[in-house]
């Protein structure tokens, strides 16, 4: 039984009977939809935030979808599914770890970002592409960032602003936008700062106008996913990318090594680790930039393997077990980025909607030829 699989059934086993009720229910049957929903209030909030930031005429079609997602080159925004109902949301907590409210918003602030670019086609003109670079260059799963770079925002986990230049717009747009992020103190001096002027810039001489493109077409919604609730989990667990090198049992024996006397004082390793995952997943995410889906995989390697082979941690020294932990996964994580990086060949060019040529770079949105970075007004 592969990783995947046997995380699924271990996922489904521990679900209350509400929940396992509904795995061979096919996702479009299951009804769901915004209104109404938890996600509501979320879609809410980011339309008061957009409003106080004066895009008044900018209000991207949000829909539910397998995942978190901006159709490439289309104004639309889609959330993940689990988001709009309780039954998946504990589902999705026990097999991917659920968002909590300030990274739904930070999500949300992200992908309205992507949304904001593509509604006015920003990155068309000389001026976006001077800042952000090719929206045509090689876009990949893998990156190496370099942590700390002074001429990108950091916002999502893993340095993501430096993935590509669409989305270095998109995390530049969600600091501008997310309310007393203090933007102007904390990027001050730094070769970001001209894209955070550049964005309030942009924001101030569109604010009334119509986006280019007012509508888009939505990728895959939730009422047109025929797959029932199990499949679509085992599916998602098959399709995340697998860990190239994986804990040894020697090292998992030394980073659990109990120094103190009394057996009492045990619980199982394994414990340890599921308890804090997602805390440990987030944060070595976030400083490492590794794949989260990678490095939670691999969380889930040393819980395996310190069950198996009976490991216990020190109840007296959790503290010091969950640092060898961080430190040993972020080994493993920067290992596994090394050789994936090394191996595998990126796409040549951002996949986009449809099969769609972008075209070459054209006039600004205003109609006027951009002659590059305006100083700030």
């Amino acid at each position: 039984m592969s990783m995947a699989s046997s995380t699924g059934v271990r996922a489904f086993e521990r679900l209350p009977q509400d929940v396992q009720a509904i795995l061979a229910t096919r996702i479009c049957d299951l009804g769901l939809a915004i209104p109404g929903s938890p996600m509501e209030r979320y879609i809410a909030r980011l339309y008061r935030e957009l409003a106080r930031k004066g895009l008044r005429k900018f209000r991207p079609q949000i829909y539910l979808s397998d995942e978190w997602g901006c159709p490439s080159g289309e104004p639309v925004i889609g959330v993940p599914l689990y988001l709009a109902d309780s039954r998946l949301a504990r589902l999705e907590r026990e097999v991917n770890d659920l968002e909590d409210p300030r990274e739904t918003m930070m999500y949300l602030r992200h992908e309205a970002g992507h949304a904001y670019n593509y509604a006015y086609e920003l990155y068309r003109t000389p001026e976006w592409q001077q800042l952000f670079g090719s929206w045509r260059r090689a876009y990949r799963d893998d990156y190496r960032p370099v942590p700390f770079a002074p001429q990108f925002v950091t916002y999502l986990p893993g340095w993501y602003a430096q993935k590509h230049p669409d989305e270095d717009f998109a995390e530049t747009f969600a600091v501008w936008l997310t309310p007393r992020s203090g933007w102007r103190r904390k990027y001050k001096g730094t070769e970001a700062m001209a894209k955070l002027e550049y964005m309030e810039r942009v924001a101030r001489k569109l604010r009334n106008r119509e986006p280019v493109r007012r509508e888009g077409t939505p990728d895959i919604t939730a009422d047109e996913m025929d797959t029932t609730v199990a499949e679509f989990y085992e599916r998602s667990l098959q399709e995340q990318p697998a860990p190239v090198d994986l804990p040894l049992e020697a090292d998992l024996r030394e980073i659990f090594r109990t120094r103190m006397k009394g057996r009492q004082k045990l619980r199982p390793a394994a414990e340890l680790v599921r308890f804090h995952r997602k805390a440990l997943a987030d944060s070595i995410a976030r400083w490492t930039g590794v794949q989260r889906p990678i490095v939670k995989r691999l969380l889930e390697s040393v819980e395996a393997r310190a069950a198996e082979l009976e490991i216990n941690a020190d109840k007296r020294t959790e503290a010091a077990h969950l640092i060898d932990v961080v430190a040993y996964t972020s080994v493993l994580a920067l290992r596994n980025l090394r050789l994936r990086t090394t191996s595998y060949r990126p796409r040549t060019e951002k996949p986009r909607a449809r099969g769609e040529a972008l075209p070459p770079a054209e006039t600004s949105p205003d109609g006027a030829q951009s002659t590059g970075v305006e100083t700030k007004q």
